[in-house]
């Protein structure tokens, strides 16, 4: 009888045992509870519970430390556009802590961080386009550009950084300030901002070199605005495709509505597209030309002379080819003012005249052109 007792006192005693060791083993703190509850909501696609993750696994709380799973929940987020998800994916890989440093991989994220207004992503962006990092290219201006957002984001654009870039380039920090008030007023819909903005964005002066915003910005200053200034870099470039994509409808599409306004740049345009036709349309080139003169365009007057001159598309007329020649020359226009001393020097049409063509062979040779100078030394 005793050792049966005894066996059932071992017995609870070990069944006991047990159950207090299961407990220990099941036991969860709070802040393992907490985790397991934001894990749960994570992988039910909850994008906030998914950055708190990465910040679990990334600090150790409620969970061991996993700088893998860590970038893999802020990453998870960051694809949703989360602003923080985004710093936080950045973060990770410049740091090198949780994961291999890869600047290359951060980038992108980064960028986009920046963009929905992480004032730390701004700020470490403003240090990789000042150091060329991350397969970002090295940009002064965008670098510049970035500390301005930054410092606004503070509430002004007196912090020490910014002092510094001034002092090192108070031309480039002009030039990036007053690209910044001209986003502003594009954003409000001004139409000649809107114009110097996408003229920035396509020259890549002040600030990096941006297609789309380049477009963006030039279509509504022209579709909104009426700026044919606008309409006009958007059809130069359109058909060059130097920056933004090439398309030849489109470009001619903006060169005839250009046009049809009595728009000089775009007269003398659709002239040279008609002059170099195959064959060429002379008429038409002349017509262009010849209105696009009339609105002033040096370039304009000069053809409208030459095709008079040559009797291209219209009746020779030598004296009528000189009025336009000497509009022309009179806006410093070289190739009329060489041709006006020809002219006068040779007596081409009109009778020889040396004191009137050294006048205008001297100014042609002044401004650079070298058959002028040539034409000169042969005279008496």
């Amino acid at each position: 009888m005793a050792g049966k007792r005894m066996k059932k006192i071992i017995f609870l005693f070990f069944l006991l045992l047990g159950l207090a060791l299961c407990g220990v083993l099941f036991y969860q703190t709070p802040q393992e509870k907490q985790f397991a509850t934001i894990l749960s909501a994570a992988k039910q696609g909850n994008v906030e519970a998914q950055v708190q993750a990465g910040y679990a696994y990334a600090e150790g709380k409620g969970t061991a430390r996993d700088g893998k799973q860590a970038l893999f929940w802020y990453r998870k987020a960051a694809l949703e556009g989360d602003a923080e998800a985004l710093w936080k994916t950045a973060e990770t890989y410049i740091q090198g802590q949780l994961v291999p440093q890869d600047l290359e991989e951060a980038a992108p994220f980064l960028v986009l961080a920046a963009k929905q207004g992480s004032q730390l992503a701004q700020h470490e962006l403003s240090r990789f386009y000042e150091e060329g990092l991350g397969g970002l290219p090295k940009h002064a201006g965008e670098s510049l550009y970035w500390r301005f957002i930054a410092a606004k984001m503070s509430g002004g654009t007196d912090s020490p950084d910014l002092q510094t870039a001034r002092q090192k380039d108070p031309g480039l920090y002009e030039q990036v300030r007053l690209f910044l008030d001209d986003l502003k007023s594009a954003q409000e819909g001004d139409g000649p901002a809107r114009w110097r903005v996408g003229q920035a964005y396509l020259t890549g002066n002040p600030v990096l070199q941006n297609a789309e915003e380049a477009e963006r910005w030039l279509t509504l200053a022209w579709q909104e605005n009426k700026l044919p200034q606008a309409g006009l870099l958007l059809a130069q470039n359109y058909q060059s495709g130097a920056v933004l994509p090439a398309d030849p409808a489109r470009a001619n599409a903006l060169w005839n509505e250009l046009a049809q306004l009595a728009y000089a740049p775009a007269q003398y345009e659709l002239g040279e597209q008609a002059y170099r036709a195959e064959p060429p349309r002379y008429e038409d080139a002349f017509a262009w030309f010849s209105n696009a003169a009339a609105g002033g365009l040096a370039a304009a007057q000069y053809m409208t002379g030459f095709m008079l001159m040559q009797g291209q598309g219209t009746e020779i007329s030598v004296p009528l080819a000189i009025t336009f020649f000497r509009s022309a020359a009179d806006q410093e226009y070289v190739s009329a003012q060489y041709v006006l001393g020809q002219i006068y020097a040779k007596g081409l049409g009109v009778p020889a005249d040396k004191t009137a063509g050294r006048y205008w062979l001297e100014k042609a040779a002044a401004n650079g052109n070298t058959d002028a100078q040539e034409l000169l030394n042969t005279l008496p």
